[in-house]
This record gives C-alpha cells, sequence and structure tokens, in this order.
C-alpha cells in the first residue's frame, strides 16, 4: 500500500530477435499469449526469480500469465490463479465507495472533515507552525492526497525500519492506532490544500468516513457495493481471509527476506488481496460505469483535478483515487512483499494487471513496457 519515494522508470530490455526465434520453433504460444508468457518469465529472471502475475487484454484478446517462485524456500512455482497483495490499488475501491455516497447526496467533495470529528487526536493531524488548520480539510483533499497530514508509514527513515517496526503480522490495527502514530510524528508536513504529498493516513480517514455516513462497516460496505458488483468472487480483505486461503497465500519478500505486513495495518488504504481476473473485472466494472448511477460521477473522475505527482515529472498525474499516465488509468500499489499496477486506457480499449511478491520490484517496470510508455521529465522553466 506504500508508494514507493522513487518512481520506476527503468524499462525492460526486449530481445525480440530471440523471442522471434523461440516462437518459430513452438518454445511458446503465439500472439498475445506468448507475449504475455515471455514478458513475465523475463521479467521474473531479470529480477531474481520474483513471482510475476501478468494480465494483458487488448485488440479484443485477452492473456494471462505467471512465472517465477510465489516461495523461494520452498521452490513453489506462481500460477496465473493466484491472489496476491495488491497494496494502494486498493484506493481506487475506496475512492469509488466515497463517490457512491456522493451520488446518494450523503457526502461532497467540499464536506469538512470538522464535521465528523469534533476534537480529539484526529485533529492534531492538521498542526503546521502554530496554527490548526483542521476545519479546512476536506474529503476531496483527503482524496487526492493534498491534506498534508503525516503519513503513518513513512515516518521511520528508512523501509528496513518501517518492516521491523511493523513486524508482528497478528497484530490488529485499529483507527485510533493509526491516527495516534501519525499524530506522534510531527506537525503537518503544509496548509492543507496547497501541495501534493502522497499519505496513506488520508485514505484510513476515507475508510473511517464510509463507516460514519454509510452505517456500516467500511469492509463491509466495499465489499457489498463493489467487490460483489463487479462479480469478483476471489477478492479478500487479508484481515477476513479464511484460514486455508491465508496458508497457500503466495509469499512476499523485501531486502532480500520474507516479510509480511499485518492487514489491518493497511486497511482502507492497501489491505485488498485479489487474483488477475478479479482485479480485470473491477476494472471493466468501473470503465463501464457500473459502479456508480450517474454517467456524470465517472466523467468527473476520470476528468477534474490532476495534479503531477512528482514535479519533475510531466505525465504522471493523480486525482480522485486514480493515477492517469498516457491515457491510461489506475492505480499502483505496495505493500511490505508485493507490488501491483492496474492500468486501464479506455479509449485504446486496453487493460494491463501487474502483480509482484518483492516488494522492490517494480511492478510499473512492467507495465511500461507492456504498454509501450514511459515517464516523461517535465519541462524546465
Amino acid at each position: 500500500m506504500k508508494q514507493n519515494r522513487k518512481v520506476f522508470s527503468a524499462l525492460l530490455l526486449v530481445s525480440l530477435p530471440l523471442f522471434a526465434y523461440a516462437l518459430a520453433c513452438g518454445m511458446v504460444a503465439p500472439g498475445l499469449q506468448g507475449v504475455v508468457n515471455e514478458a513475465a518469465a523475463r521479467y521474473s529472471k531479470e529480477h531474481n526469480d520474483t513471482a510475476v502475475w501478468l494480465l494483458v487484454e487488448k485488440n479484443g484478446e485477452r492473456a494471462k500469465g505467471a512465472a517465477g517462485f510465489s516461495d523461494r524456500q520452498k521452490q513453489l512455482f506462481a500460477s496465473r490463479d493466484q491472489m496476491f497483495e495488491i497494496g494502494s490499488a486498493s484506493k481506487v475501491f475506496t475512492g469509488v465507495a466515497i463517490f457512491q455516497l456522493i451520488e446518494a447526496g450523503k457526502l461532497s467533495l467540499d464536506t469538512k472533515l470538522s464535521r465528523f470529528y469534533k476534537k480529539g487526536t484526529i485533529v492534531k493531524l492538521a498542526d503546521f507552525h502554530g496554527k490548526n488548520y483542521f476545519d479546512e480539510v476536506t474529503v476531496g483533499m483527503l482524496l487526492r492526497h493534498r491534506s498534508g497530514f503525516v503519513d503513518y508509514l513513512n515516518v521511520f527513515g528508512s523501509d528496513a525500519k518501517t518492516i521491523a517496526y511493523f513486524r508482528d503480522k497478528k497484530k490488529r490495527y485499529t483507527f485510533d492506532d493509526i491516527i495516534a502514530l501519525a499524530a506522534s510524528h510531527g506537525e503537518a508536513n503544509f496548509i492543507p490544500g496547497e501541495k501534493f504529498r502522497y499519505c496513506n493516513t488520508g485514505y484510513i480517514i476515507l475508510g473511517d468516513i464510509i463507516e460514519k455516513v454509510s452505517g456500516m462497516p467500511w469492509r463491509e460496505y466495499i465489499r457489498t457495493r463493489i467487490i460483489q458488483k463487479a462479480g469478483m468472487e476471489h477478492t479478500w480483505f487479508g484481515s477476513q481471509m479464511p484460514e486455508k486461503l491465508r496458508q497457500n497465500m503466495p509469499q512476499g519478500y523485501a531486502i532480500g527476506k520474507p516479510t509480511s505486513m499485518p492487514p489491518t495495518l493497511a486497511g482502507s488504504a492497501g489491505e485488498i488481496v485479489s487474483t488477475l481476473d478479479d482485479l480485470a473485472r473491477f476494472m471493466k466494472a468501473w470503465d463501464e460505469g457500473r459502479l456508480y448511477a450517474k454517467p456524470e460521477t465517472l466523467k468527473l473522475q476520470m476528468t477534474q483535478g490532476f495534479v503531477k505527482m512528482d514535479a519533475t515529472i510531466e505525465n504522471l498525474q493523480y486525482s480522485y483515487a486514480i493515477m492517469r499516465i498516457e491515457g491510461f488509468y489506475g492505480h499502483g500499489g505496495q505493500t511490505f512483499g508485493f507490488q501491483s499496477y492496474l492500468a486501464y486506457n479506455p479509449n485504446k480499449k486496453e487493460l494491463y494487471i501487474v502483480g509482484v511478491n518483492d516488494a522492490f520490484v517494480s511492478s510499473m517496470g512492467l507495465f511500461f513496457d507492456m504498454a509501450g510508455i514511459g515517464l516523461k521529465p517535465a519541462s524546465q522553466k
């Protein structure tokens, strides 16, 4: 769920002559399936046999593949129907839930947090240079990462320290636990609304707002109003997975070691576990407007409020729970042991779903390679 501080831009080195030879010799499947198989295998091999899950849909054809080890110690190979942690890609689900509640007239993008939180530790999140700005923070700011709040997952100075601090995978974190953790690490980064700065804390608050407005636990709301509506039968919240499924999950890795993340630590900012097919169903349901009552809602989410995620990069932008690059809409994600990337281009009708079981292997890099795009440096004024 934590977004990498560095945006991965390295593209893969494609050996087209070798692939053409293999295709001619019948070593790989023809067409899109062959391309997907080869790409997954190559990317896995280039990254220490990391498990790679890849689904591509283009030109009316769909293919999915998997390569590498889902568990390096046990030498278990990845299979294309396995579940994996999607991390911050879960934010799209949280964002859709908020927009559904906006459609129902229960919220607006301008609804202030002070409507729900009159006092308490959460108010301290908006302390900045001797003044408190909590009355100015809105739902829209949380969705667009413009609150300025401290990100509770980026307060320890390094990824190794973060993983060590949260090493107890059985610990259950409450909303109050996470807010207290964020508030204990200093004042806000800036006055709300002034800048973009990625913040998981904001999406934890959005989950709590879903509960307050809908009258049901946020996990139950997303499960019944989004996951089931999209026909996702193999998607879970990590904290609610049956033990049998949990035992069969791929192992995640970071810094060369097996790692795991307490699911409730990710919460409404990144707790979802899913499969290639289910994530494809979700992206198509979202793009086709089946998750909203009004087409205007989807149009707003896809066209309004985009800002650069990094001032040095021109074409990677963020709006209301959505990342956009070169006509592709979706979201990336990272947990302590996995990365994911979901991307759909409604004009080209191209869909890409990527998962890997190493927190430091770029899922975005494989998407860039498959889609033939990359990051563009911002022009210097």
